[in-house]
């Protein structure tokens, strides 16, 4: 279970940073015009969609190295892996914290809110059973675990 979701996972962060750089080259007037006003110019919004996306690709890069490394046994990879689906499960837990308080905020916008924050409570826990899951198999060291 825990391969087949790193490399989903994996593949859905790696084609949201590449959405990410597709709207920072041909999308950024119109995502400008939906936003409210701000006190940044259309290159500089850019330039943090840009940043934000590498970001993006990033971690779904991380999601395809610790599926590389568990399918070759190498014990690093139940680390990194169980580190990294911890700090995603946070991130996502804050996330759907900051979501319900921003869906109390603003009331006219709460159903987007709550969608988003229902959404990162299920990324928080499919991150935290992952981290169960390889903490487990590090632990009994069977057919999936280490080699010790």
């Amino acid at each position: 279970m825990v391969r087949a979701l790193l490399l989903a996972l994996g593949i859905a962060w790696l084609v949201a940073g590449v959405g990410g750089l597709a709207l920072a080259v041909a999308g950024t007037e119109r995502l400008e015009a939906m936003l409210p006003p701000l006190a940044i110019d259309t290159d500089a919004l850019r330039g943090t969609i840009v940043a934000f996306s590498i970001g993006v690709l990033l971690v779904g890069a991380w999601h395809l190295a610790v599926l590389a490394g568990l399918r070759s046994h190498r014990p690093l990879a139940w680390t990194v892996g169980i580190l990294g689906c911890a700090l995603l499960a946070a991130t996502m837990l804050a996330l759907a914290a900051t979501a319900a308080t921003s869906a109390a905020a603003e009331p006219d916008r709460a159903p987007a809110f709550l969608a988003g924050g229902l959404g990162a409570v299920v990324g928080a826990t499919a991150y935290a059973l992952m981290a169960a899951r390889l903490i487990s198999e590090r632990r009994i060291g069977g057919p999936d675990g280490p080699r010790t």
